[in-house]
């Protein structure tokens, strides 16, 4: 543990997916490269595309080329998204016990909610490649709300949908985005500092504890309830 802040009680547990679950840093950052080259003849570094990492493809593409047309962005998001469908299988992985504390914290009564920015499709996807689908109640995704993370209104949909006090939710994410948005949704905000941000950009963020590893964060929600 890093970071702690005030206890509470834990009933629900909400997750990010891509870097908080399943590893897909080869992947993204690959789609990006692809679109850059492909869509506007440009090479972008790694550092560039970090920063952004977390939201949208449309905010992240406006934010990065804030000249481009709304056409411009949706023939970037298109081009990323066929590649990155096309070399998806291939190039995902699993963040070591994410499955084991999701069957963990299941089995042990915690309804579950995934809070995203990818489609429906390739989050189930992803979750089904690795037999986690069946472990979440609820589902929100890129279509689900208007607007999306850092704003709060994915995580709010969630706790809609559970009918969840949002002091007893914690939200897992490994973006200092997931934790700015689950502040404003009123949840706690447990950080997952793996393989994208640090542990200090996800304190910055409002974090109210971070983690470099699943097991850790799995003790401390069990912990909660002690």
């Amino acid at each position: 543990m890093f970071y702690d802040g005030h206890n509470a009680m834990i009933s629900h547990v909400l997750c990010d997916l891509d870097g908080t679950i399943l590893d897909t840093m080869d992947l993204i950052l690959s789609s990006f490269h692809y679109t850059f080259e492909v869509g506007l003849g440009q090479t972008v570094s790694d550092r560039e595309l970090l920063i952004y990492f977390g939201q949208t493809l449309d905010d992240q593409f406006r934010q990065m080329r804030p000249e481009l047309s709304s056409s411009d962005i949706d023939r970037l998001v298109e081009i990323y998204r066929t590649h990155n469908h096309l070399e998806h299988d291939r190039h995902i992985g699993l963040i070591p016990g994410a499955d084991q504390a999701l069957k963990s914290l299941y089995q042990a009564g915690y309804p579950l909610g995934l809070v995203t920015s990818k489609r429906l499709d390739m989050a189930q996807h992803g979750l089904e490649m690795f037999d986690l689908w069946a472990y979440f109640s609820v589902v929100v995704h890129h279509d689900s709300t208007a607007q999306h993370k850092p704003r709060p209104d994915p995580i709010l949909e969630a706790l809609r949908m559970l009918s969840a006090d949002p002091h007893s939710v914690v939200y897992i994410g490994d973006s200092p985005y997931d934790m700015q948005a689950a502040k404003s949704a009123g949840c706690r905000a447990l950080g997952l500092a793996y393989n994208t941000f640090t542990v200090d950009d996800l304190v910055q963020a409002g974090a109210d504890s971070v983690y470099t590893s699943w097991a850790a964060a799995l003790h401390w929600i069990m912990g909660q309830n002690d």
